[in-house]
């Protein structure tokens, strides 16, 4: 068998590229090359709240753009020093549009021995105080505005699991399931759950289930894990009992999480999922057994192979 051989893909590269093409996508003048070696550099330190950008702007390029009257004052050349110094003494020397490139402080103001510029490809940007070239991107910010029904996410299959409670079956009182038998929910829990995280508790009304985001059920409990064993015959077997499962995308779970109904089948209390360390093992009915919940088994799924070696 032939190696697997792989495009190798450069981190840095990579990301110097990405920043490229999000700033072209918000419409601004941005590209990637490599910076003419010359002389008048100056380099800056951009800090914000999460931490800081680096940059390099030509002093006489943004000398130009930002006091463009200048120019036809002067009978010499500024020095470059002078123009570092104010630079420095400016509050907001550069005007940026971008917000991924927004800064609070300049700082580390110095001229660039020209022996000392980067090598590789640097992302630039034009600004109207000139270009701008990032030497040190930002690190990557989180959306500022929450995502609206139209974002992708939204669209993105969901599985909601509504879960009556569990109950523990110790292996060494060697139970067998069979049809017929009767599981007590000792622990009820009636909760949904989302990518197995509890996102609310649901109470039965006549319509359907009322999900809520707090648990207001008076009899419902916290589900409370069996203590660890270090004996392995001691171990029990965590049986999870579940009312129904939906199929749903986000925008939907969103809009039931708080005071919704989710509707029912009719047939939905005799089809209940009996799930043993995880495995579907069973399917029942829910039936009320000495004030509590139970489920009376309807179908359990034989393990041929399990049954054979008993």
């Amino acid at each position: 068998m032939s190696v697997l051989k792989l495009r190798q893909v450069d981190p840095a590269a990579h990301a110097r590229a990405r920043s490229v093409e999000r700033w072209r996508g918000a419409g601004h003048d941005a590209g990637c090359d490599g910076l003419p070696r010359m002389p008048g550099y100056l380099r800056f330190s951009a800090g914000y709240e999460a931490g800081e950008w680096h940059g390099l702007i030509l002093a006489r390029e943004w000398l130009h753009h930002s006091l463009p009257q200048l120019q036809a004052l002067l009978t010499v050349e500024t020095p470059l020093t002078s123009i570092a110094g104010l630079f420095r003494a400016v509050p907001q020397p550069l005007l940026l549009a971008l917000d991924e490139l927004h800064y609070q402080t300049l700082s580390d103001v110095a001229l660039v021995d020209p022996l000392v510029l980067p090598t590789h490809s640097v992302p630039w940007l034009e600004t109207p105080q000139g270009r701008v070239w990032v030497t040190r991107l930002p690190l990557a910010r989180a959306a500022s505005e929450p995502l609206n029904p139209s974002a992708w996410l939204n669209d993105l299959p969901l599985c909601l699991t509504l879960k009556l409670g569990v109950s523990h079956l110790d292996p060494a009182s060697r139970i067998r399931l069979n049809e017929g038998d009767v599981l007590r929910i000792t622990q009820r829990a009636q909760h949904g759950f989302v990518a197995q995280r509890c996102i609310g508790a649901f109470t039965f009304t006549e319509q359907g289930l009322l999900m809520q985001s707090t648990d207001t059920d008076a009899h419902s409990q916290a589900v409370i894990e069996a203590p660890a064993q270090v004996e392995l015959d001691a171990l029990s077997v965590r049986l999870e009992f579940i009312l129904a499962t939906h199929d749903i995308d986000l925008a939907t779970l969103s809009q039931i999480v708080d005071g919704q109904l989710i509707p029912l089948a009719d047939d939905a209390a005799r089809h209940i999922e009996v799930r043993a360390n995880g495995k579907r093992v069973a399917r029942g009915e829910l039936v009320q057994l000495d004030g509590q919940l139970g489920v009376e088994l309807i179908e359990v799924y034989r393990d041929t192979v399990s049954e054979q070696s008993r």
